[in-house]
């Protein structure tokens, strides 16, 4: 009994993550386009000032509502805090901070800083979107095993 449970809860989350609308992937397409195309290259991989897995698919997910010419695949937060911009009177406008989303397409690896914004609304903050970014830039894998 117990293993027939295990198994059958093996195959609900094996299929769940196949069908996760959240889960984006590239088209062999989409890959022959990025691997056709020049991308800047730099040997700075950057280091996650703090690790938040919410906030990091939270940013994921933004990132790839931006753009779709690279899936995003993962996020390195690169700031410390959120940045909170009052109006005259002190209430919160907006916040934001930057982040890195990684992506990998066959063996080549790209890198995007980017700016998380979240614009205030009363008490609270509303969704998570892109209001900077820089392009594309290639570097080397091996530099995400250092």
């Amino acid at each position: 009994m117990k293993i027939t449970y295990i198994l059958l809860l093996s195959i609900v989350m094996i299929w769940s993550c196949k069908n996760d609308p959240e889960v984006k992937e590239m088209t062999a397409k989409q890959q022959e386009a990025v691997l056709q195309k020049k991308y800047p290259r730099t040997n700075n991989y950057p280091e996650a000032d703090q690790f938040d897995k919410a906030m990091e698919k939270d940013f994921v997910r933004a990132a790839n509502d931006f753009q779709n010419e690279i899936i995003a695949q993962e996020t390195l937060i690169t700031s410390r805090n959120w940045v909170v911009y009052n109006d005259n009177t002190g209430r919160p406008i907006n916040r934001n901070r930057i982040a890195v989303v990684t992506a990998q397409v066959k063996d080549r690896c790209f890198l995007q800083h980017l700016f998380f914004q979240q614009d205030a609304s009363g008490s609270k903050y509303g969704e998570t979107y892109i209001s900077d970014s820089y392009g594309w830039k290639e570097f080397d894998c091996s530099l995400k095993t250092q």
